[in-house]
């Protein structure tokens, strides 16, 4: 009965969520008889095709016993403590707890002492600490987003992420006052004629009198958008400053923008206030200049803003993912994390007369950096794993403890100044969870402050690192996670995730599903191809664009190898990708279909020649420039016949904002028509889910990973 009840809400979700989806209406071609699935979902014939689509994917996973298995140890796996510590200021811990299965995590604060206490006893903090957020505090149409705590620990500025009927999302900062938290918070704004304009960047005065924060333009959509009679002036960037002093503050405007001209981040330093700044003349901001300014805010007067002083740093493409992040100040100059020509990163000093180098470019990423009292903290990506430095503020070695040691693979979510020698650091690998350290830089003590412990067996598990030669001579990182020592042959179904595009590494973080499928004798490998961003810039270079063919060629050398040393066989290795991975996955498939047991994606991209038509992103046309063809073109080209693709799970949302859902439909009726009737050769599963990402309630990622577990472990597995 309750899978009978969880399969007709599939198929509520999968017709109710596409209602919302709109695109001009469209009609077959004679080069794409699919592109009717491109119409609005509301349309008659998608209607009645997804009905169909919802029905075949309810029927088979009601007849899948494994189905019910893997949503229990999901759920079971899940639901455990979480934890992270988000700040620590004046001997005030402000830190995340999920008591296990909450939607939301809840924000805590309690004195040092007391919270280190109870760590070690194992005590939650309901009724010990001081709630600040709850679950409850958010609305189904909002989550939370960044937290920032005064340096005297009296503020709290939140953000709430609220969903617009347009699939836009809206942040909006408030304040709250942490020494009387019976009042109201207040929304961190300006009026400005007609409008009420959210803050957007913020950044907290030294002395905790002021914060500083930028406002923009004027809404496009709602019951306050911007008239079609705007001056230059309403398109302003500004920045403003509230005095909180006790009393309702009023906002000071501190600085005033060129028009077209869009302050993108914010940050106090020695010099003042700095800004970086992106020129959208064109229209178009993922293509344009930004650069970086310093603002004196005591020279602003009611009568005139102050000015800015350009930085002598190189400006940079806003469409560079790596462009220049502050880091702090080193005697009393800005230092900045910027990209060379190497591409990897350094640090540079820049000031408004000229700029130096201090710490030159490596072979290796630098990810981030960290100004923290009389040090420089430096993370490196090294094979796809973070990696810890502590250098003096001339560049220089800081001795014994220059390298802080962490489980490999793993990756840093946040650095922060805990104190003037303390450092917080909050980190996850694949098989590491979540953790949060504070280590003291002077003599590199460590002292864990929180650690999840999920209800899986780790001990058994291993994660290694190898490195799979090309036929053009480069090395590609693989981590490759099993249950002990892997078997191979019949024993070991390897599932293969690739992302490979638009600069970014591969995902070796944290996943409490990922590990219930290795603990269910499944093993996972997780490829760095050219296109991501393991190696710098050059490694992106390599395999974007025309050179895109590099990726596949490394995805394809990947999965030999793991058939060739045995470590999967017998076609018992399935691929998968979300998004861009969705397409790297798709392509290597169709160029090596006997190779692969099972297709796996999310919201993938599929058909690189509709991209304008479907809603692609600007940046996009610089990742996929030069594309001639694409997994869509080549299956519809592609001969017909059971053997010519392996059974494919697509999974997608109605309501994605990035990567149109009509992707995958138009890919999963392409498949259906070129592969035999079998119920689970290609199956469709609309998810629920806002803008890209996947649903935020913890029940909707259960049931979306049993589904994808359960469709591996029957179809996985070629005869």
């Amino acid at each position: 009965m309750r899978m009978r009840i969880r399969g007709r809400l599939l198929l509520m979700l999968m017709l109710g969520l596409l209602a919302g989806c709109t695109h001009a209406p469209v009609t077959v071609t004679d080069t794409d008889p699919h592109r009717w699935l491109e119409s609005p979902a509301s349309s008659p014939r998608v209607q009645a095709w997804l009905q169909q689509q919802a029905q075949s994917t309810q029927n088979w996973q009601q007849q899948q016993p494994n189905y019910h298995r893997f949503r229990e140890q999901l759920h079971a796996a899940w639901d455990h403590p979480k934890w992270m510590v988000a700040a620590i200021q004046r001997d005030q811990v402000f830190f995340y707890f999920n008591p296990g299965l909450e939607d939301h995590y809840s924000l805590y604060q309690q004195s040092y002492p007391a919270f280190i206490a109870d760590r070690a006893r194992g005590l939650a903090p309901v009724g010990r600490a001081r709630r600040l957020l709850g679950n409850d505090t958010f609305a189904d149409n909002t989550n939370p987003g960044a937290i920032s705590i005064s340096p005297d620990a009296q503020w709290l500025a939140y953000q709430v992420n609220r969903w617009m009927p347009s699939g836009n999302q809206q942040s909006l900062w408030y304040l709250q006052s942490l020494a009387d938290t019976t009042a109201a918070p207040l929304l961190l704004s300006v009026e400005h004629k007609v409008w009420t304009l959210p803050a957007e960047q913020l950044a907290w005065g030294r002395d905790s009198g002021r914060v500083f924060f930028t406002v923009s333009a004027p809404p496009v959509t709602g019951p306050m958008a911007a008239p079609d009679t705007l001056t230059g002036s309403d398109w302003q960037s500004r920045v403003y400053a509230w005095r909180v002093n006790g009393s309702i503050p009023a906002a000071e405007l501190i600085y005033l923008e060129a028009a077209s001209r869009h302050i993108e981040q914010l940050h106090v330093s020695d010099s003042g206030l700095l800004i970086a700044v992106a020129d959208q003349a064109s229209g178009v901001g993922d293509s344009n200049t930004r650069r970086w300014a310093v603002i004196e805010p005591d020279k602003a007067t009611i009568d005139a803003p102050a000015r800015a002083s350009r930085l002598s740093l190189q400006p940079t493409r806003t469409a560079d993912r790596h462009a220049a992040q502050f880091v702090g100040d080193i005697g009393g100059v800005p230092a900045f994390l910027a990209r060379g020509v190497r591409g990897t990163g350094a640090i540079m000093l820049a000031d408004t007369r000229q700029s130096r180098t201090l710490i030159p470019e490596s072979e290796v990423p630098l990810l981030s950096a960290l100004v923290l009292g009389e040090k420089l903290v430096l993370e490196y990506l090294v094979h796809g794993s973070s990696t810890l430095q502590v250098v003096d503020l001339d560049g220089r070695s800081a001795g014994d403890n220059d390298a802080l040691v962490l489980p490999a693979p793993v990756r840093i979510e946040a650095l922060r100044a805990a104190g003037e020698h303390e450092l917080l650091v909050s980190f996850s690998g694949m098989l590491t969870p979540p953790r949060s350290v504070l280590v003291d830089l002077r003599n590199g003590q460590q002292t864990i402050l929180t650690s999840d412990q999920p209800d899986v067996p780790l001990s058994d598990l291993r994660a290694s690192l190898f490195r799979v030669d090309t036929r053009d001579g480069v090395r590609v990182p693989v981590w490759v996670t099993s249950s002990g020592a892997m078997r191979g042959g019949d024993d070991d179904l390897m599932l293969l995730e690739v992302y490979g595009g638009f600069a970014s590494p591969m995902e070796t973080s944290f996943s409490i599903s990922r590990l219930v499928w290795v603990a269910n004798g499944g093993a996972l490998a997780i490829a760095g191809p050219r296109g991501g961003g393991d190696y710098g810039a050059s490694w992106h270079v390599d395999g974007s664009g025309e050179r895109r063919v590099n990726s596949i060629a490394d995805v394809l050398a990947v999965a030999g190898w793991l058939r060739d040393e045995r470590l999967t066989d017998n076609g018992r290795l399935a691929v998968s990708g979300r998004s861009h991975g969705g397409l790297l996955a798709a392509e290597v498939v169709l160029r090596a279909p006997d190779l692969f047991s099972a297709l796996v994606t999310d919201a993938a991209v599929f058909d690189l020649m509709r991209l304008d038509a479907l809603g692609g992103a600007g940046f996009w046309q610089q990742e996929y420039h030069g594309a001639t063809s694409s997994p869509y073109q080549m299956l519809l080209s592609a001969e017909p016949g059971p053997d010519a693709h392996p059974p494919a799970l697509l999974v997608t949302r109605a309501n994605d904002t990035v990567v149109a859902p009509a992707h995958s439909f138009k890919y999963v009726q392409a498949l259906q028509a070129k592969l035999s009737s079998a119920p689970a050769d290609a199956l469709l599963a609309v998810t629920p889910g806002r803008g890209h990402g996947s649903s935020e309630r913890v029940a909707d990622m259960i049931d979306d990973y049993a589904l994808r577990w359960t469709f591996l472990s029957r179809t996985g597995v070629k005869d």
